[in-house]
């Protein structure tokens, strides 16, 4: 245990920093998956939520729903009435300073405390009450506004401003997570009615059954126009997924650790075996057996790993019980604190699995017999050939060079722990950056069907007095006023919009009826639209699907379906199928020309604004919303950032801390591996001084083979990236409901970054072959 302390504290080291990573985020992924469980039972959110976007239909609803119960089909329904709000209509004040909500683009909705389903909680998880004049709101809003309670929350209703106080701070399952894109807010019975003089009123339907799917088809088929939309329990659990992806990328950053560390310990092993050759052999000749000398390595190796498990281990509770702590604020967890247990189970999988790994390595001491050991383990015959450079072919090369690259070359097993461990390095660092690359990309915008050419994007562009758009038509006027504005101030800008309906949709087969989300790009040159195969739908007979939908409902383009489109069923053919975020990837396209004037606007996606200017989107951003404060003004950044949320930021804050711990990590493994180098060559280094090279150019000898395995690896990783974006990535980004192809900045991914990291090797070579000097030129006597 004494010997070589720095290679034992360096695989030490190794060993802590896997099983931290490996047990609280191991731990963070159990805890959130049972809490997301956990928490849409305690809120009694129902099998299916059916969303309605006016009250039209609610009788005829009823009593189909009560139909539904006679048949079996159901067990019990529950109608909850909301009001929408919309966003000009209200503001916060916070420390004497009035300003406007923050909603990153979620529908606002008003309604009273649920008595039975879609129950909301306070901060302890406990259900409130609420008098006159208070409002409940989520801890995500809450937090994203800088808003505690005690603070006001002002509603314009026509004329009158109506004031609340803050004095709850709701953890709720249904529209509490920020990917829910919907945001309640909760007030008394006569607060409410107050309200819904002024707003317009939708109704939530929850509806228990055994089989949401058979359910839902039905449903679809029976035409109700009223219908917006049908969200079931997995989809909120498909909502709540989002808390598991920094876990597991600390994960796969654990699980590296481990494979690195197992490399490490095999280097250090059989290095460590062929430097105690002789007492290896001795060992042997006195009688001992090898389960014997394996023995003496294996308890060595396990107080390093017992005692790095343990750190590690001690280490993981604090480090899982604040991972957690950030989804305990906004979730009812059974249990809030770390899985003690797991994180046990961990720490013996790295201690077990190390142990194992140096039981395998430890076979080669069967191999060697004490005459061999004890001459050092070389029999003086060597029956293959030895591959390296000739000296005689190379006239024109540095001797430095020829060295380093002679040496790989000759003992490339030996360097391929070090490849291996390099590459590793440098795949897990593009990760995290090609994944910030794709979600800044024109690609990412462009799935959320978004022009990213376009110069600034606005939204909530209706006047006070205005109220909600609830069609085409008013929305039409509202981006020629907009437009006028713009002119008016010396913009001569071009606005258009996508207008979302949920349109009854039906095909060849009765059973395949359905209400789709149906998006109308208001805009004939929409080049920006992209289609897998086939063409955007232009004349008024044409529709595109999503690929999710063709896929689901057997579609195929050419195909025939019916859409019931201002009270009539008008048939259309499918000309196109495309893959996008919107509804998670489960919508249509109709064609530009077709009169959707008389159906329900259920919203409108953002104002694509496009003008001469040589500013960025930001500051066309911030100047725009200085010139038109009362609409909200975003670059396409902003507006993916808040679709996805926040993922983007939480990621950035990550990547550097990432790359510093990863660049820390390789040039400890530099150091150790170098070390060893030295003590295995002091041979062949006190030769080279003895024939007259100088110390300097020993130490560039030792520095250019480490550069050249690292410059090895780093191409070696590049198509090994590559195929960890297609396997990896690809299907985190499919998540959300669309096939991203993955950007790769080549100069950040395989230029930069790496060159960063080959700098820390370099240092760390730098620092490790100081020793050179003290090697003495007696040392000549231990060559082979």
């Amino acid at each position: 245990m004494m010997k070589r302390k720095g290679v034992n504290m360096i695989l030490f080291l190794f060993i802590t920093l896997a099983t931290v990573f490996l047990a609280s985020s191991v731990n963070n992924i159990l805890v959130v998956n049972s809490a997301v469980e956990y928490f849409i039972d305690y809120a009694n959110v129902p099998d299916i939520n059916i969303v309605m976007k006016s009250e039209t239909d609610t009788e005829k609803i009823n009593a189909w729903l009560d139909q539904q119960i006679q048949k079996g089909a159901i067990e019990r329904y529950h109608y909850q009435a909301l009001r929408t709000l919309s966003e000009k209509a209200v503001r916060i004040s916070a420390n004497g300073k009035e300003k406007k909500l923050d909603t990153k683009g979620d529908s606002l909705y008003v309604g009273t405390i649920p008595d039975e389903f879609n129950q909301a909680f306070d901060e302890s998880g406990k259900r409130f009450t609420l008098k006159s004049g208070e409002i409940a709101m989520s801890g995500s809003m809450m937090e994203r506004n800088h808003l505690k309670l005690g603070d006001t929350f002002l509603l314009k209703l026509g004329d009158e401003t109506k004031t609340f106080q803050i004095t709850v701070k709701t953890k709720d399952a249904a529209f509490g997570n920020e990917m829910a894109g919907m945001s309640r807010f909760l007030v008394n019975d006569r607060d409410f009615r107050d309200i819904s003089k002024n707003t317009l009123g939708i109704g939530l339907y929850d509806v228990v059954s055994k089989d949401a799917f058979a359910f839902t088809q039905k449903l679809d088929n029976q035409g109700f126009t009223s219908i917006a939309n049908t969200v079931t329990r997995d989809m909120y659990r498909k909502i709540y997924s989002f808390d598991m992806i920094m876990a597991g990328l600390l994960i796969l950053i654990g699980v590296c650790l481990i494979l690195i560390a197992l490399l490490v310990l095999r280097f250090t092993l059989v290095f460590t075996i062929e430097e105690q050759y002789q007492e290896i052999g001795i060992l042997k000749a006195i009688g001992l057996r090898d389960n014997a000398i394996r023995k003496l390595y294996l308890v060595k190796y396990f107080a390093i790993v017992m005692a790095g498990a343990v750190l590690g281990l001690g280490i993981s509770v604090p480090v899982s019980t604040m991972m957690i702590a950030g989804i305990n604020s906004n979730m009812v967890m059974e249990n809030s604190s770390a899985h003690l247990g797991v994180s046990i189970l961990c720490a013996v999988f790295v201690v077990v699995l190390v142990l194992a790994f140096c039981y395998f390595c430890t076979r080669r001491l069967s191999r060697v017999s004490a005459i061999t050991a004890i001459r050092g383990g070389d029999i003086g015959e060597r029956y293959h050939k030895r591959y390296g450079l000739l000296l005689h072919k190379r006239k024109y090369m540095p001797v430095i060079l020829y060295l380093g690259s002679n040496d790989i070359l000759s003992h490339l097993k030996r360097y391929t722990v070090l490849i291996i461990t390099f590459c590793i390095s440098f795949i897990l660092i593009t990760i995290p950056l090609n994944t910030l690359n794709t979600m800044r990309s024109d690609e990412m915008v462009k799935k959320f069907l978004l022009d990213p050419n376009s110069s600034v994007y606005v939204r909530q562009i209706e006047l006070e007095s205005e109220g909600k758009y609830m069609d085409v038509n008013a929305l039409n006027a509202g981006i020629d006023r907009l437009q006028k504005e713009l002119k008016a101030e010396g913009y001569d800008a071009k606005l258009h919009g996508e207008a979302i309906f949920f349109l009854q949709i039906k095909g060849l087969d009765a059973s395949q009826t359905m209400n789709l989300m149906s998006v109308q790009i208001l805009d004939q040159n929409a080049s920006y639209a992209q289609y897998s195969s086939g063409s955007a739908p232009k004349l008024e007979n044409e529709i595109a699907f999503s690929e999710y939908i063709m896929k689901h409902k057997g579609w195929e383009i050419g195909d025939y379906v019916t859409v019931l489109i201002n009270g009539k069923e008008r048939t259309m053919i499918i000309t196109g199928t495309y893959s996008d975020y919107m509804q998670l990837g489960k919508s249509a396209r109709v064609n530009p020309n077709i009169d959707l004037s008389q159906e329900i606007m259920f919203d409108y996606w953002t104002i694509m604004v496009n003008m001469k200017t040589d500013m960025t989107q930001e500051e066309t951003a911030v100047k725009m919303q200085k010139l038109f404060p009362d609409y909200e003004w975003m670059s396409a950044q902003q507006l993916v950032d808040s679709n996805i949320g926040g993922i983007q930021d939480i990621l950035d804050e990550l990547l550097l801390p990432m790359t510093a711990m990863l660049c820390l990590v390789i040039m400890l493994i530099t150091l150790l591996m170098e070390k060893l180098f030295i003590t295995r060559e002091k041979g062949e280094i006190a030769m080279m001084k003895s024939i007259g090279f100088r110390y300097s150019a020993i130490r560039s000898w030792q520095i250019i083979r480490m550069s050249l395995v690292v410059l090895t690896s780093m191409f070696i990783s590049i198509p090994l990236s590559l195929l960890s974006n297609q396997f990896l990535l690809k299907p985190i980004f499919a998540i959300m409901g669309a096939e991203v192809q993955i950007q790769v900045d080549a100069v950040q991914a395989y230029l930069l970054y790496p060159a960063g990291l080959l700098i820390g090797i370099i240092l760390a070579t730098i620092l490790a072959t100081r020793s050179i000097k003290y090697v003495d030129i007696r040392e000549m006597n231990n060559l082979e």
